[in-house]
């Protein structure tokens, strides 16, 4: 781990990260290798540190290996070939439990705006179904929590069902949740001084913070613990 401290994105992040729009080459990849490190890659394994213990916070059983959780610079080569470096960048935090429906918490970052809360990754209908049970079983911690969402200032996110499957349940909250396909729970920003100036991590951990409830009973859903 380094000593070093979050101190904000440089300046020319977004800038940068516009232009590999324009400039993500082959040619320009030595050039570009340099400036990502600076810019990007080096800020951001320093915003992953400061975001660890807030995750733990959340979950103890959370993968925080470096190695793991934030991404690299190289796109995949496979669907890549001719954009060798990342548009974007991301941390997450996941559960180690499974190979589908692996819950976890995210930060994603690109030139015009980020994002951060609850996602659960290679999501399927059968999580979906284990998560609606548990819901309507425990529907009044998990109406609390989702009512809590607002506070926050964050959103549920996913597709819905074409119709109502829970017609006879008056609990708005809860069924706005059990009429989902999938889900995650997310708050979008544009950039803004925020990510300059060191306030970044402190936005981010309240986040987490706030959402650890909700997080505790999907992992309970999902995972019987």
């Amino acid at each position: 781990m380094s000593d070093a401290a979050f101190s904000g994105f440089p300046a020319g992040f977004a800038d940068f990260l516009f232009s590999l729009q324009f400039s993500n080459t082959i040619e320009r990849l030595p050039e570009n290798k340099v400036t990502y490190q600076r810019l990007i890659s080096e800020p951001l394994k320093l915003l992953f540190q400061a975001l660890t213990p807030g995750a733990l916070g959340v979950s103890g059983t959370l993968v925080t290996r470096p190695s793991k959780c934030v991404s690299t610079m190289y796109s995949d080569m496979r669907f890549s070939r001719d954009t060798p470096l990342k548009g974007y960048m991301y941390i997450r935090f996941r559960e180690p439990y499974g190979e589908k429906d692996i819950l976890g918490l995210y930060f994603d970052m690109g030139c015009d705006n980020y994002s951060y809360g609850i996602r659960i990754y290679k999501q399927s209908s059968a999580g979906m179904e284990r998560i609606r049970a548990y819901a309507l079983e425990h529907g009044e911690l998990f109406t609390q929590e989702l009512e809590h969402l607002k506070k926050l200032d964050m959103t549920l996110f996913g597709d819905e069902f074409a119709k109502d499957h829970y017609p006879g349940n008056e609990n708005e909250a809860l069924k706005d949740l059990l009429n989902r396909r999938g889900f995650y729970i997310g708050r979008d920003c544009p950039i803004d001084e925020a990510v300059y100036d060191g306030r970044l991590p402190g936005e981010i951990n309240d986040a987490y913070c706030g959402v650890k409830g909700l997080y505790s009973l999907l992992k309970k859903a999902l995972y019987e613990i």
